[in-house]
């Protein structure tokens, strides 16, 4: 929790605040940095409340990914059918990096939503491109595998090739 991480700035209480969040209609997005064996890795918790899937991203640090999980959350629960396969484009968070959402297969990281949810909730993990705008099943994809780790398998839906 954050009294054992200096750059944490959030409450230490984080199922508390994330169950007021919820209970307001919201979600909460909670954020892990990463460290030499693996990746920082943020989400959400609430969204399964509001007819959405959980979101997360992997390789972004918390504080980015904060503001990026927030945008894409509100544009999410504007968007009936939103799921694996979709795209979200034009964030203010993302410099306009469009985002592809796939089903998450693995969703141990998501520790706050499995204690509010147990297995009954559904995520997707946003993923993003690299520089030339290639995800990471694309062929040329710059990035190395540990700097985004996938938690689900890309389908044709979500624009695999």
């Amino acid at each position: 929790m954050c009294e054992f991480d200096p750059r944490c700035t959030g409450s230490d209480d984080l199922i508390g605040h994330a169950l007021s969040l919820i209970a307001s209609g919201s979600w909460a997005v909670t954020g892990v940095y990463g460290d030499e064996s693996s990746a920082p890795v943020a989400y959400t918790s609430g969204l399964t409340e509001l007819g959405r899937p959980e979101l997360v991203i992997t390789g972004v640090d918390p504080e980015h990914a904060g503001a990026v999980l927030n945008e894409a959350a509100a544009r999410a629960v504007l968007a009936p059918g939103f799921g694996a396969g979709s795209t979200i484009d034009g964030m203010r968070s993302t410099n306009g990096y469009q985002l592809t959402a796939i089903d998450v297969i693995d969703a141990s990281p998501m520790r706050v939503t499995s204690l509010l949810f147990g297995q009954s909730f559904q995520a997707v993990q946003l993923v993003w491109p690299d520089r030339d705008g290639r995800l990471p099943w694309d062929r040329g994809y710059a990035l190395v595998p540990d700097e985004q780790p996938l938690l689900g398998v890309a389908t044709p839906s979500a624009g695999a090739k």
